[in-house]
């Protein structure tokens, strides 16, 4: 046989005994192996001894592939059985890890759970207080609106009283400058301008030209009337002009007075509604203060909460998944069963404390040598103590002596050099007194000045004034001139044919007049423009004569 290959399990058949084993270059009979399809017994047929010898060397030859075949398939199933056990193997470890995520995953969901539970717990009282915060901050927001804007008005009503403020100071210096040198009516005057009376609101105003004559119906009499004067003059009616006195100058006063009287009236409605606003203000800041108070508390009471919170959230257990080598725990060689005294730590951390284990170490070998360095210089400093101590006896005793020699007595040097120090203060107060005395004289000799160019500026302004009116005096004149003129020229026709040489001559006279206007337009157009710019000085205008002229409508 040929090691049992065949089909079914019936074993090879034995030779017979009396067979006799072939040479190997025999002829050895091969047996033939036939199997059938159903499962029966397979048959080895021997080969007839006629056999040739090619036969017998291919049945040899298939029949070492055969085994050479059984043993690669034996091969790679060994290596399949291996590969699958090694598969086995990972595909355990895998279904082991995967086992624990999502052991760690339900873990995690539990977490998430009770602190689901916990913030909706939480939610109802934390929406209350964040709502009460947020209406506090709110109103809080809209009181800061309303304080800037009365603030805001505040500022530009205590602008506009500073203006009439200013006004009136300039409108006492106009009445001031109004009045002149050596007025003999000043003191009657003044006593006008400043006198003190009730108003009738009238409910129209009333025209410019009948103020002098109304202003008196317009006023009560019954104010407070002034004393006299210290030198004796005697009592004048203030309501009437005294004799002697400009009635110009005292119906001016009269306006100024007037003036005086609507900016006294304007400053106290300014008064009373910039106290208005001062007392809303005072108001709106105190409630400001109250509701600050409130927002400050419901901060405070929403970081109560939150800290609540995260310490109730800090409480939830959490479950930390760990392998056998992370535990360094250990009793006696052996992990214990319980735990739960355990600390969780991290590995760096553990690194980091024995590096700071070994820098302490350092630390502590510097600090020894430091501190018997620190030793060896507290003795030095002690004797060094001693020494000057010593020094300080020898010194006190020779102050001592030196006191007596000059004083007879013991004497506190403290007491000495405050003295002294009182005596530089006062010299510094006298030095100061001085220069204050001399910059107040310095200031009132520039507001002498002040007040000079203030006149000079004023007095400038009324030239001025009166130039350009009599710049528009001439302009009109010349226009009218220019009128007739041209008429003159239309109608030089029969109605002057005999007296032609009486109106070239009129023309000619007339011609000359408008040329002189001209020039002194010109002049005046020129002292206007100097005057209009910053300090412009001029001499007075030369006075050119000007011709009479005739009627507009008739002949020289």
């Amino acid at each position: 046989g040929f090691g049992g290959f065949g089909g079914g399990d019936a074993p090879p058949q034995a030779p017979a005994a009396d067979t006799k084993p072939a040479a190997p270059s025999s002829k050895l009979p091969a047996p033939a192996v036939s199997t059938e399809d159903k499962g029966e017994e397979a048959e080895v047929v021997p080969q007839d001894d006629g056999a040739s010898t090619l036969e017998s060397e291919n049945f040899n030859l298939e029949i070492m592939m055969m085994l050479h075949e059984q043993e690669c398939l034996i091969s790679q199933m060994n290596e399949a059985y291996k590969e699958f056990d090694v598969e086995l193997v990972k595909l355990r470890s895998d279904k082991i890890q995967l086992d624990v995520e999502l052991k760690n995953g339900d873990l995690r969901v539990i977490l998430l759970f009770e602190e689901l539970l916990l913030l909706k717990e939480f939610e109802k009282r934390e929406n209350f207080l964040q709502e009460a915060l947020s209406s506090k901050l709110s109103d809080r927001d809209e009181m800061s609106d309303k304080i800037e804007e009365l603030e805001e008005k505040l500022s530009s009503k205590k602008m506009y009283m500073e203006e009439l403020q200013e006004n009136e100071k300039l409108l006492y210096e106009s009445f001031t400058d109004q009045l002149g040198e050596n007025n003999k009516f000043a003191d009657f005057l003044t006593k006008v301008f400043k006198k003190k009376i009730k108003r009738v609101k009238k409910a129209a105003e009333m025209e410019g030209d009948s103020d002098e004559s109304d202003s008196d119906d317009d006023f009560d009499s019954s104010s407070e009337e002034e004393d006299d004067d210290e030198d004796g003059v005697e009592h004048l009616d203030l309501n009437i002009c005294p004799p002697g006195c400009s009635q110009e100058l005292y119906d001016a006063t009269i306006v100024m007075r007037e003036k005086k009287l609507d900016l006294e009236e304007a400053i106290q409605e300014e008064k009373k509604i910039i106290d208005s606003l001062k007392k809303e203000v005072d108001a709106l800041i105190k409630k400001n203060k109250v509701i600050n108070h409130g927002v400050k508390c419901a901060k405070n009471d929403l970081e109560a909460f939150q800290l609540e919170k995260q310490k109730k959230m800090n409480e939830l257990d959490i479950i930390v998944t760990l392998n056998l080598d992370q535990i360094q725990f250990m009793q006696n060689g052996v992990l214990p069963g319980d735990l739960s005294s355990c600390l969780v730590f991290h590995s760096t951390g553990v690194n980091q404390l024995a590096n700071r284990i070994k820098e302490l170490q350092h630390e502590k070998a510097h600090q020894i040598r430091k501190f018997k360095e620190l030793k060896k210089s507290h003795i030095h400093l002690i004797k060094g103590k001693k020494a000057m101590q010593e020094k300080l006896l020898g010194l006190d005793e020779k102050c001592h002596n030196m006191m007596l020699l000059k004083f007879g007595r013991e004497v506190d040097l403290k007491k000495l050099e405050n003295i002294s120090t009182n005596r530089i203060a006062e010299e510094l107060k006298e030095t100061i007194a001085k220069k204050d005395v001399k910059y107040s004289r310095k200031l009132n000799e520039w507001d002498v000045q002040i007040n000079q160019a203030k006149q000079r500026l004023l007095t400038s302004t009324r030239d001025h004034t009166g130039r350009l009116d009599t710049l528009n005096e001439l302009t009109k004149d010349k226009q009218d001139l220019e009128s007739v003129l041209d008429g003159k020229q239309k109608n030089l026709g029969g109605e002057y044919s005999g007296q032609r040489k009486a109106d070239l001559k009129e023309r000619q006279r007339l011609l000359q007049l408008v040329q002189l206007q001209a020039q002194e337009i010109d002049a005046l157009k020129d002292e206007i423009g100097i005057l209009s710019r910053k300090d412009g000085h001029i001499l007075p205008p030369t006075q050119t004569a000007v011709p009479p002229l005739p009627p507009i409508g008739g002949r020289s």
